[in-house]
């Protein structure tokens, strides 16, 4: 299973994760989050990080999110 990383590619947060997977030249799947129509305070996102905040980064059963970057 793939490394997702949900999020925005405007957000610097969003990119620091992406700049070290990048930079471990791990695989992953960039997965955008539309937060002009709110997408990131809806389920199924809200499962992923109940803070609403991008990123959230899943790898399998292991989801991460914004507060502990």
């Amino acid at each position: 299973m793939a490394i997702k990383v949900h999020g925005i590619p405007l957000s610097t947060a969003t990119m620091r994760v992406v700049s070290c997977l990048i930079e471990k030249d791990l695989d992953f799947e960039f997965v955008f989050v539309d937060m002009a129509n709110e997408e990131h305070k809806k389920h199924p996102f809200l499962s992923l990080n109940p803070f609403a905040q991008v990123p959230a980064f899943e790898d399998g059963d292991l989801k991460l999110f914004g507060k502990l970057f």
